[in-house]
């Protein structure tokens, strides 16, 4: 009777396990979002985005080497491509935060669930289940709540955080393209190693030399994107993307917090509903399209 009851909860046990994962994924993604807002405050966000990949392609080439995985992918093309668009996203994502309150401008980065599944109905031909539609529909209410009462104010930096959603949604389809083989650690070295060679040419904008404490916030960046990656990898690696992969709505809501914490900002109700109406959308697209289910690894 012992070792039946061991056997049933070993599977339980690893889902826990992964659960925790994710959320520890979400907690980091937020904290790097926090110090990217720390950093902006005195430095340009293409800068932010620059040493941000840099630092991030040496520790993912580390784990690369260590793990003798493959540094080329079995689609370079198709990983060319997804790293560029990775690049508009978190550049887009990196301005938006500089502009806009830290947890509504990580929601309007979380909206890519929804801009995939209209992409893969486009361009792959998927079929919509009418369930993933009202969700969808619904997903753009809750957008307009969150984003209604700064939009007159902050139009540019709305709609650009937006679009860093349909970019990462993007980033998300052409994975699918290249039939989901490749290696986690291969998509986050050509989305880093990309980001880096695309920012570098953009520093001249108006590139400053970080201080001291510029440098801590470059550092608490890529600490909080590097343990977010590796969190979020193992946690969907070892249980059913349905089940872990709504955890990393987590993220706005940590990072909604930090906002709070050190920035005073206060999401008004409607703003606060919105998120909810979002983040209820995004989890029901989790659960409803598990095969296909979009995970921001390279955040």
């Amino acid at each position: 009777m012992v070792m039946i009851n061991a056997k049933l909860r070993g599977p339980q046990d690893q889902i826990a396990r992964s659960i925790i994962k994710m959320v520890l994924a979400a907690f980091s993604f937020s904290v790097m979002a926090a110090f990217v807002k720390y950093a902006c405050t005195t430095l340009p966000p293409i800068e932010v985005v620059f040493f941000r990949s840099l630092f991030g392609t040496a520790a993912i080439a580390v784990l690369i080497a260590k793990e003798r995985g493959s540094w080329i992918g079995n689609n370079p093309m198709i990983l060319e491509l997804r790293g560029l668009f990775g690049f508009g996203a978190v550049s887009l994502f990196f301005y938006t935060i500089s502009k806009l309150d830290l947890g509504t401008a990580v929601m309007l980065n979380f909206t890519g669930p929804f801009f995939v599944v209209i992409l893969a109905h486009v361009l792959l031909k998927e079929k919509t289940a009418p369930r993933l539609l009202a969700a969808i529909l619904l997903s753009f209410v809750g957008i307009y709540l969150l984003a209604a009462p700064q939009f007159e104010a902050k139009t540019i930096p709305i709609l650009l955080g937006i679009l860093s959603g349909v970019f990462a949604a993007i980033a998300a389809i052409l994975i699918r393209l290249s039939k989901e083989d490749e290696s986690p650690d291969t998509i986050i070295f050509y989305f880093t190693a990309i980001s880096t060679i695309a920012s570098f040419p953009l520093l001249q904008l108006g590139f400053e030399w970080p201080t001291v404490r510029e440098w801590g916030g470059l550092l608490g960046v890529t600490t909080g994107a590097f343990f977010g990656q590796v969190f979020m990898t193992r946690s969907i690696q070892t249980a059913p993307v349905s089940i872990v992969s709504a955890f990393a709505y987590l993220t706005p809501v940590f990072a909604a917090f930090f906002g709070f914490i050190f920035w005073k900002e206060f999401l008004r109700p409607q703003a606060i509903l919105g998120s909810v109406i979002i983040m209820s959308c995004g989890v029901a697209i989790y659960l409803l399209r598990e095969k296909h289910a979009f995970v921001p690894l390279e955040e």
